[in-house]
């Protein structure tokens, strides 16, 4: 019996494990699928040399391709192991040791696939990266947003931005108040945003306010009126924030934003110690995983002494 709750612990610990390995490949592919919007936009603008671009768009369909190859790969990865662990924790109280070997199994495949997109992954960014330097030998002219929208609304279209105030304390220190508001200014619904607050430097990284772990929301008593409830999807969210520089930021519950409506990540904090003599620069990310909507947050926060 002792070595059949070993085995179970075991395999909830690894189920945990990979559901959060597969959330840190899905933000990889965010921004991976972001620079190649750039890179399109930079060979578009470009007149100098027909044959490169040709090339360099064959080259950026292919890699669209792969891209979407492996975010429907990694979606069904996510929903069979969300329908397993279901399984699991409904038959917690037999712990059979046939489920339990058979989930193991499971996991085991698992842990193939995600290697594999590691490899994959990998590979993708080097694409990438080639496809950077090579643009680097043509023209690189400004394209102005505001000219690229059109008259009519978009289906899918967003917009976020700051709102934020400075504080010096008495050790000269800096603490930055603010909110980041989202707002839904096209015909469709968005649902359950994913924000990214990117700091740099990276030891900068820092994210204080009504924003808890995920295991402490899920235990807490709240109050509906508080509306929207964020949580770091990461139990690591702070070792992973000093090593990248990034804080990820999600609803606790599903979230639907109308067409008109705005919700917001409100008075959240940013202290800024007084040893930190180079500029700091905070930029934000939205992503709308459901609708594979993407957005920049239009302003950034930045802190110069």
């Amino acid at each position: 019996m002792q070595g059949e709750k070993l085995s179970y612990s075991r395999l909830i610990t690894r189920t945990k494990y990979f559901q959060e390995k597969s959330l840190e490949l899905e933000k990889e592919l965010i921004f991976a699928n972001d620079q190649i919007a750039s890179l399109e936009k930079q060979i578009e603008s470009s007149k100098e040399n027909e044959d490169i671009i040709v090339q360099l768009k064959e080259e950026l369909i292919m890699l669209k391709k792969e891209l979407e190859k492996q975010s429907n790969e990694q979606s069904i990865l996510k929903t069979e192991l969300e329908g397993k662990q279901k399984t699991v924790f409904e038959d917690s109280g037999s712990e059979s040791l046939a489920k339990i070997k058979s989930y193991e199994d499971l996991l085991a495949t698992m842990q193939v696939e995600i290697n594999d997109k590691d490899k994959r992954l990998q590979h993708y960014q080097g694409k990438i990266k080639n496809l950077e330097k090579r643009a680097q030998y043509q023209e690189n002219h400004t394209i102005n947003e505001d000219e690229e929208q059109s008259e009519a609304v978009d289906e899918l279209y967003a917009i976020s931005y700051f709102n934020t105030s400075l504080i010096l304390d008495k050790k000269h220190s800096v603490i930055i108040r603010g909110d980041l508001q989202i707002e839904n200014c096209g015909t469709k619904n968005l649902r359950n945003p994913l924000v990214c607050f990117r700091f740099r430097p990276t030891e900068t990284a820092v994210l204080k306010g009504k924003i808890y772990p995920i295991e402490q929301a899920e235990t807490r008593s709240l109050d509906s009126k508080e509306g929207v409830q964020w949580v770091f999807p990461d139990h690591d969210w702070l070792e992973k924030a000093k090593d990248k520089g990034e804080i990820w930021v999600s609803p606790l519950h599903p979230v639907t934003l109308k067409p008109g409506e705005q919700i917001g990540i409100e008075s959240f904090q940013i202290p800024i110690r007084s040893e930190f003599k180079e500029p700091v620069i905070i930029e934000g990310f939205v992503y709308f995983q459901k609708e594979n909507y993407r957005i920049k947050v239009s302003n950034q926060i930045v802190i110069s002494y």
